[in-house]
């Protein structure tokens, strides 16, 4: 649970680095530099954090799709950015693809650990016994 919570704080702090980010081609551009490089660093050091557990693959693809889609809610409602059809669509098609990523996660770890529970032939473990006597 730990790695998924340092994965929750990359994500948050990647969105706001990303806002700074905004706020930094505005009124602001020393103070919202400054923030953007502190919080997007801070970002990446609780991403290597999740890494530790989670597979990099999961890890990376949530950090980036939840940002994405978390960056274009906050644009839409701080920033005033509208939203396309074809930016709607490609937001489903985000959340579908981790969607997919996540399953296929899990099922490769479940097919692995029923095959580690199930009983090995020991002819298969020592092909080269035969044939390197």
């Amino acid at each position: 649970m730990y790695y998924w919570f340092m994965l929750f704080l990359a994500i948050i702090t990647e969105v706001a680095s990303t806002s700074f980010m905004k706020m930094a081609s505005g009124s602001s551009p020393v103070m919202g530099y400054t923030l953007m490089a502190i919080l997007i660093s801070i970002s990446y050091f609780f991403l290597s954090q999740a890494v530790r557990k989670i597979p990099l693959a999961i890890a990376y693809t949530m950090w980036e799709g939840l940002g994405l889609l978390l960056i274009s809610l906050m644009s839409w409602y701080f920033f005033d950015e509208t939203f396309s059809t074809n930016k709607l669509i490609a937001m489903a098609s985000l959340m579908t693809g981790m969607v997919l990523i996540n399953l296929g996660e899990k099922l490769s770890e479940k097919q692995e650990q029923e095959s580690k529970a199930q009983p090995t032939n020991e002819k298969e473990l020592q092909p080269c016994q035969t044939i390197c006597n």
